[in-house]
């Protein structure tokens, strides 16, 4: 369904993720919500096969195919350029709408003025609550998170209120960032006209956006009434020093740096 002006523009940034993306769009098409809606895909030079699934399958999206994988942040961008939604909602592909969710997200926005970026409830495959919401990191976050320190104190209290764990999760509130496998942002709201700073490759796009965000009058605000699947494979959690984990750190100190002498 699609309307002159739709009143969300669904992004998907998709890379060698075939099976995901086909199981996400699916869902999205399955349970579409009930407002004017377009749904952009930008492919990232896959090779697996999901061109060929795009156009077989989903004919009715707009897909942006690029010859190189541009990062998470750039491709997103790609899509939010010609996008024409009064909100944009990004999804990762390893994210599957639930019955209503993406309604229960834009109604939310929609009696909510003050809201420039709202974060749904998120389960993982099992059922089992994902604890998506966040403070911002600091140097004993980064730490704790992604060196084996966090393994000799995995009950530590920092950790903890990072991760917001002694929360139920059930209720409305503000907070400072979630994890960016579904994000939905009110165009008009967006800091400096530019939804995601392409600086960041891949990890930290959603938390500048969300803290860039918090520097203006608009809130951030997580709504567990609308709930959604989200297998997040978390690689940068894997033992050592791996290359997703290098890429967290590495981002993190462009965060840092970014922030530190621009923090206006």
């Amino acid at each position: 369904m699609q309307f002159n002006r739709p009143d969300i523009s669904i992004i998907v940034v998709n890379y060698n993720t075939r099976d995901l993306l086909e199981e996400c769009l699916t869902a999205v098409f399955c349970n579409a919500p009930a407002c004017g809606f377009e749904v952009l895909v930008v492919d990232n030079h896959s090779q697996d096969g999901s061109r060929t699934l795009l156009e077989q399958r989903f004919p009715q999206c707009t897909v942006i195919e690029n010859r190189r994988n541009l990062g998470f942040g750039r491709a997103a961008n790609q899509a939010y350029q010609v996008s024409q939604g009064v909100y944009c909602l990004v999804m990762n592909p390893d994210l599957r709408v639930l019955p209503a969710s993406i309604q229960r997200l834009w109604e939310f926005m929609e009696s909510h003025p003050d809201v420039g970026i709202a974060f749904p409830k998120l389960y993982n495959p099992d059922g089992s609550l994902q604890h998506s919401c966040r403070t911002f990191h600091t140097m004993g976050t980064i730490l704790l998170r992604r060196t084996p320190l966090g393994r000799l104190f995995p009950n530590n209290r920092i950790l903890r209120e990072h991760l917001m764990t002694d929360w139920d999760h059930n209720t409305v509130r503000e907070i400072d960032w979630a994890l960016g496998g579904c994000i939905m942002v009110r165009r008009k709201a967006i800091p400096d006209r530019q939804l995601f700073d392409e600086r960041f490759f891949l990890y930290f796009e959603e938390v500048d956006l969300c803290y860039r965000m918090k520097k203006t009058p608009w809130k951030v605000v997580y709504n567990p009434g609308a709930a959604m699947i989200h297998h997040h494979l978390r690689e940068s959690a894997g033992k050592g020093l791996n290359r997703q984990k290098m890429e967290v750190i590495r981002s993190w100190v462009k965060f840092r740096l970014k922030h530190l002498f621009h923090p206006h």
